[in-house]
């Protein structure tokens, strides 16, 4: 793996003793625009050291943060290298101290994701990926599973930000609910793709995503083999935010899956 890969890894890592350090403390908790959407002084001041440390990584890099108030392409931003950052992903499970919450760091290279890292603090789960390289968890190579629908657990994101996305993704989770072997939501987006990268769950959907809660999962997951999609099954734009679904690689050969393009035309996008 490249050494830029190995480098933001350890900026992961130092940016997971941040948070660590937070248990106990007073966390300036922050209502952001939208329903349950938080934010607290430990995701300004990850944002603001990753972007210190990872600027000593690749000094040219653009940023795009979601703390910065930037959460979509700009002119330029297609060109050379730029960093996707989510401090910490899963801030509502870090206010109640609990698992998981992540630092995400998606790295982008002419327009394109390039590489991918996610630190879970909690439980020490360094995921990491270059494309072409494969996928990896604390250095051991990870592959998503083979096995089908029945046969796999499958993650969802509540859309919690919007009601609608909400009531429609519920019916689509009653949908797989039909045909796997149960549903979880961790409340974490960029937990959920290396989850499924790693074989633990077969796939997740989600309404509602900013660029930030994929950027990272998304290299990774490929790289284990995985797809990741719009509900349409069409590839991702990475330029703004989209409704996911990432599914292993059992999953995306089972003609069984239930048409994710269906309930997205139910939803009023609001």
């Amino acid at each position: 793996m490249d050494r830029i890969v190995q480098e933001i890894e350890q900026a992961a890592r130092e940016a997971g003793e941040i948070i660590r350090s937070a248990h106990g403390t007073e966390l300036g908790v922050e209502n952001k625009e939208g329903r349950a959407n938080f934010v607290t002084r430990y995701d300004t001041m990850v944002q603001e050291f990753l972007t210190r440390r990872l600027r000593e990584i690749i000094p040219d890099a653009r940023f795009l943060g979601e703390e910065s108030g930037m959460d979509r392409f700009v002119p330029g931003d297609e060109e050379g290298y730029l960093f996707v950052i989510d401090p910490i992903d899963g801030t509502t499970n870090f206010i109640h101290n609990m698992h998981p919450h992540v630092t995400s760091i998606g790295l982008f290279k002419d327009g394109q994701p390039w590489a991918g890292v996610v630190y879970a603090p909690v439980t020490d789960q360094l995921f990491s990926a270059q494309r072409g390289c494969g996928a990896y968890e604390n250095g051991r190579r990870i592959h998503s599973s083979r096995q089908g629908l029945s046969e796999n657990i499958m993650l969802t994101g509540t859309s919690g930000f919007s009601m609608s996305a909400f009531a429609v993704s519920q019916k689509l989770t009653a949908a797989f609910q039909e045909r796997c072997q149960g549903y979880r939501s961790t409340g974490s987006a960029e937990y959920n793709l290396c989850m499924v990268a790693s074989g633990r769950a077969g796939g997740y959907c989600e309404m509602k995503l900013g660029l930030w809660d994929f950027a990272a999962g998304s290299v990774i997951l490929e790289e284990a083999g995985g797809r990741i999609t719009d509900y349409h099954g069409n590839p991702l734009s990475y330029r703004e935010e989209s409704g996911i679904i990432a599914l292993c690689e059992g999953l995306a050969k089972d003609e069984n899956m239930p048409d994710t393009g269906a309930y997205w035309d139910m939803w009023d996008g609001k």
